[in-house]
Parts: C-alpha cells; structure tokens; sequence
C-alpha cells in the first residue's frame, strides 16, 4: 500500500523563501547601498566559502576573491560548518559607510543544496551538526501547536520521544495527535518548512490482525510453500 499524503500547502519549493535572489558579493561590494536592507525592506542570497569562522566574526569569499562579513550572532546557524566549506547565505544586508557592512543570515545552507530525503527525528537529535544547514523530510506525532508572528511552532515526536522543533510557515488544520510529513530546511536546531501534511504510514498486518507477530506470519509463508510443493507433486 502506497504511503498516503493529504498536502496541507500547494507547493513543495524551497526557493520561494530558503533561496532567493543570488547576488554576487562583487556585485554588493561594489554597489553597497543598492541592497541596503536598512533603506528598503528586501532578503537576498549570497554564496561563498568560508574564510572566517568563529564565534565573534564570519567572512566568505567568491570566486573572484571578494568577500563579505557574515554576522554569527545566532551561532546556531553555523553547526557543523567549517573554514573553507562553500554555503550559501540568506538574508538581509546591512550598509555601514562608517564601519563594517555585513550579511546578516536567516539561513545558512550548505551549497551545492543537500536534500537528504526521508530522515529519523532521533538521528537528527542525535547528531544536530550533520544535519544542520540540509533538507529533509521527517515524520512524526505532533505534541503541541500553537499560531504566532505569521507562523506555526509545533513539536514532532517520533514513537522513542525524540522531538524536533518545526517553524511552519503557511495554514494548516493539523492538531495534536496527528501524525504528520514535514518538509522544510533544518537549520539552527529547527526544522523550517512551508509544507507540511497527514501522514498515514501503511498498516501492518499485526494492525489488521490483533496478535498476528512476525513469527506466525514466516510459519504462514512457510505453510503456504509446503502445500504448493505437495500440491505440484500431485499434479
């Protein structure tokens, strides 16, 4: 039985808020107060590799040698990078003439984009570095909901416990109790997504079967072959 998937949203693209527009850093560098954020409202992407990479300052560097300042207030964000790893930078831009200009992020993805597809809460908990920064798709119980600042915040809990923040952003009738399917980008410890459904995992047949095991099912199968084989003897 195919695994059934009511969409609460109409679409599944990442770029619409994880990717924008790339802009070169040549191209900021050069003409800083074009993507000034402070002047007019606007997000963009920038992608580079790591020169600089602490807990007090962040730099990348283009192909052809230009670089930015990435703010790391939200250290988070930055897990399991690494000086010299390529990633790609959303967020605003901010122009200081009289000081330091710098990208401050809203996402940090590694680049090329990773998707890593159907993942376990519990590996993902257990190891939030490997994990940061790439798509994937979770599956679990959510344990509570709650509609603030244009968003959803829920928790997903797998059948051990293990539980995972989720920001999503866009409508949904999901409760308490459902089981969902979670799309989105896992960054700074939370799951960012704008698609999100019911998930219905197949039924098994110990499910169809009150008390059916494992065991009955392999003596079924091998019962089943014996009176094929003694079957065809007869024939």
């Amino acid at each position: 039985m195919a695994l059934l998937l009511l969409s609460c949203t109409a679409t599944n693209a990442y770029a619409s808020m994880f990717e924008l527009e790339v802009v070169p850093i040549s191209t900021i560098n050069k003409d800083p107060t074009v993507y000034d954020s402070t002047m007019a409202y606007r997000k963009i992407s920038v992608i580079g590799n790591i020169t600089e990479l602490s807990k007090q300052s962040a730099s990348i560097e283009d192909s052809a040698s230009e670089q930015l300042k990435i703010d790391v207030t939200k250290t988070e964000l930055f897990e399991g990078f690494n000086a010299s790893d390529e990633i790609m930078v959303t967020g605003e831009y901010i122009y200081d003439p009289l000081g330091d200009s710098m990208l401050t992020p809203t996402y940090v993805l590694h680049y090329p984009t990773q998707d890593l597809g159907l993942v376990n809460i519990s590996d993902v908990v257990a190891d939030t570095a490997a994990y940061n920064g790439k798509y994937m798709i979770v599956a679990g119980n959510i344990t509570s909901i709650e509609m603030s600042m244009g968003r959803y915040t829920l928790v997903t809990e797998d059948d051990k416990g293990n539980r995972l923040k989720v920001f999503f952003y866009g409508s949904t009738e999901l409760e308490i109790g459902d089981r969902a399917r979670i799309t989105g980008l896992y960054n700074g410890r939370i799951l960012h997504s704008e698609s999100m459904g019911l998930d219905k995992s197949p039924l098994s047949i110990s499910t169809l079967v009150p008390g059916f095991s494992s065991i009955m099912g392999t003596i079924a199968v091998l019962s089943i072959a014996l009176l094929l084989k003694s079957k065809q003897r007869k024939d």
